[in-house]
């Protein structure tokens, strides 16, 4: 029986890891947002800060990296023509498969429902989305949506971003998975720079719990820890936006989670900019 996952794979080895047509080295901050479970928010805090990053004025482009179960296009109320799926099929060239989506920034979908997509090994996944961000480096920002759990498609993609944002909820469920993400990562790349963000608490002291609760068993058992947390608050606006298929960072400008999201994107910015040589000048400049 022909074997189209198979085929696939076949087809990404041949034009991700034999072909490279954009040999110019990435320039953008690549961020990826990730989770040890589904439903602690992921994806929408994804898209909420892809567009926040984009009204502060940088050029951002966001990729769905759950491959075959992609949501984000969901969230974003759009549509795209191509996915990640018609790269590697030969059916577009990568460079024009994004997606213009709203808040000015640029999408690019792995599809839904493909199962061919969703039994992508580690190492193909990862390269087909090293190929992706070569088209992609005029941008000054990509954020990657991954999919939730320790698989190796999903670690090998963490291990190579500037920054991996781990999203976990004051549940013991998501806790210990968070810890379980943590602990593959740290293990595979231990200098990983990991943001965790404590979603849907009921206030900023209960984040400083589940904070401090996962510090103390990483550096106990692995010797190694995030380097920072965020809190984002409980709020029923987030759940009307999903339904609404327009993000709150466009349609619910004054809801309670808004603030703290904007909190974070004015020190993930500040990371950004210090992580990037030619934003970097004025600074040694003075020194």
């Amino acid at each position: 029986m022909f074997d189209q996952a198979e085929a696939l794979r076949a087809l990404v080895r041949d034009r991700v890891m034999c072909a490279r047509p954009y040999p110019e080295p990435r320039r953008a901050y690549t961020i990826a947002v990730t989770s040890g479970k589904g439903g602690v928010g992921k994806t929408s805090i994804a898209v909420n800060l892809a567009l926040m990053l984009s009204r502060a004025g940088r050029q951002v482009r966001l990729i769905d990296a759950d491959f075959g179960l992609s949501n984000a296009e969901v969230l974003l109320g759009v549509a795209p023509r191509y996915t990640l799926h018609d790269v590697v099929r030969g059916r577009v060239d990568v460079r024009d498969a994004w997606a213009d989506a709203p808040g000015g920034i640029k999408l690019l979908s792995s599809g839904s429902g493909l199962e061919e997509m969703a039994n992508i090994e580690g190492a193909v996944g990862t390269g087909l989305i090293d190929y992706v961000l070569q088209s992609g480096s005029d941008g000054d920002v990509v954020v990657i949506d991954t999919a939730p759990g320790i698989n190796d498609s999903v670690v090998s993609l963490l291990s190579f971003t500037d920054e991996v944002m781990i999203v976990t909820t004051p549940e013991p469920t998501s806790i210990t998975d968070s810890y379980a993400a943590m602990k593959v990562l740290l293990t595979r790349s231990p200098d990983s720079d990991i943001t965790l963000v404590a979603n849907c608490c009921t206030s900023p002291s209960q984040a400083t719990g589940v904070a401090k609760g996962l510090d103390s068993i990483c550096m106990r058992f692995l010797n190694k820890s995030f380097q920072r947390y965020e809190y984002l608050p409980a709020d029923a606006a987030v759940s009307q936006a999903i339904r609404a298929q327009r993000p709150l960072a466009i349609s619910q400008a004054h809801s309670a989670i808004e603030p703290w999201l904007r909190k974070i994107t004015i020190k993930l910015e500040d990371r950004i900019r210090r992580h990037s040589p030619v934003e970097r000048m004025p600074e040694l400049v003075g020194v």
